[in-house]
């Protein structure tokens, strides 16, 4: 089995509605799909993903290295041999996690149907059927977060997640709030991306431990472990690390400076499902619980999460997978369903899923 050919094809899709955090706003898919081909000529498809103002590199820069670096330097291999294309794209061009991670899920779900096997039976198994899923509110006014917050556990969510980061007093204001709108039962979990500095952060992070957050992700910049390990070691809530993790080495340093309670493993952050997996490997060796982040995916890179998730030990709580919902429109035939807060996995070969390629071609872009 080799790969005989594979292009990488940038689409943009309009979100609902803007979605604002302590590092910018998003107001569409700033995607590059990968479709990979063997020499069978079946179809493997891999979604990469990328919010320029918090990795570093926009939707061209992921289409540049995909189509110049790495998909002629995996063409030719077995897609089987994941350890093998990683080494490939690694020599090819270093960093640029989530153009490799369209590689990853493109082999991933090209094996997948060589097989006639979902996935997450090539990956560790399945543990679960159905994943709980969190939902994000961005960064708005006390007010508006409440209420949107309030729509989201009306529409079945256990867990929310609320951005903060840009004002530590509004932010304040605003978990109260949502905490007394939703009352005692709903998860709350918040995410500042790295917003503030270490005497802010301490002084309001103190100031949210009654309101029993699960955990208070990033809230130092991603190079100050240091400071996190300070948070950590003051704070009863427990200290959540995003852009601080993308890779194993990440993860050891993390562990080693006393900086991470829990670490949020987003797959195309960290290079793929092959990449993730060693990641949360580690973590479970140094009793460090990991949770799955998102990237606001589509429905093809939220399947590749879900397998990742259902076949990956050690990875606990909501899962980061609402992105299909929150977008006008998809680029697939079978979009994936949230049922009182839980997400099936798909179940047929490969991702489980089957791509429209007219609305691949309705959204699709030029450089």
């Amino acid at each position: 089995m080799k790969i005989v050919a594979a292009k990488a094809i940038p689409v943009r899709i309009p979100l609902n509605h803007p979605f604002t955090i302590a590092l910018g706003t998003l107001t569409h898919s700033n995607h590059v799909l990968v479709r990979m081909e063997d020499d069978s000529g079946r179809i493997g498809w891999g979604e990469c993903t990328t919010f320029h103002s918090v990795y570093g590199y926009d939707q061209k820069s992921l289409y540049d290295v995909l189509t110049t670096y790495l998909i002629p330097a995996v063409k030719g291999y077995d897609p089987r041999n994941m350890e093998v294309l990683h080494q490939r794209m690694d020599q090819a061009m270093p960093f640029n996690l989530m153009a490799k991670c369209g590689i990853d899920l493109a082999a991933y779900d090209l094996v997948g149907k060589a097989d006639g096997v979902p996935v997450h039976s090539l990956t560790g198994g399945k543990r679960v059927d159905r994943i709980p899923v969190t939902a994000a509110v961005g960064i708005d006014s006390p007010a508006q977060t409440a209420a949107m917050a309030e729509q989201l556990v009306a529409k079945g969510f256990n867990t929310i997640k609320i951005k903060i980061g840009l004002d530590s007093g509004k932010d304040l204001e605003r978990v109260r709030l949502v905490r007394k709108t939703l009352g005692d039962e709903i998860k709350l979990r918040v995410d500042a991306n790295q917003g503030y500095d270490r005497s802010t952060a301490l002084k309001v992070l103190e100031q949210m431990e009654p309101i029993a957050l699960e955990w208070i992700e990033q809230p130092l910049p991603d190079w100050d472990l240091e400071g996190l390990a300070m948070l950590a070691d003051r704070l009863e809530t427990p200290i959540a690390l995003d852009e601080s993790v993308y890779t194993v080495h990440d993860a050891q340093r993390a562990i080693v400076a006393g900086a991470a309670d829990v670490i949020n493993i987003k797959v195309p952050k960290c290079g793929g499902i092959y990449r993730s997996q060693q990641i949360a490997a580690l973590c479970e060796q140094n009793n460090i619980p990991c949770f799955l982040g998102g990237c606001i995916e589509t429905t093809p890179g939220t399947s590749a999460q879900a397998h990742f998730y259902t076949s990956t030990p050690n990875i606990i709580s909501a899962a980061e997978m609402e992105g299909p919902f929150c977008y006008v429109d998809d680029i697939v035939k079978d979009i994936m369903d949230i049922e009182n807060g839980m997400i099936k996995i798909p179940e047929g070969p490969g991702f489980g899923i089957t791509i429209d390629e007219k609305k691949v071609a309705r959204y699709r872009i030029s450089f």
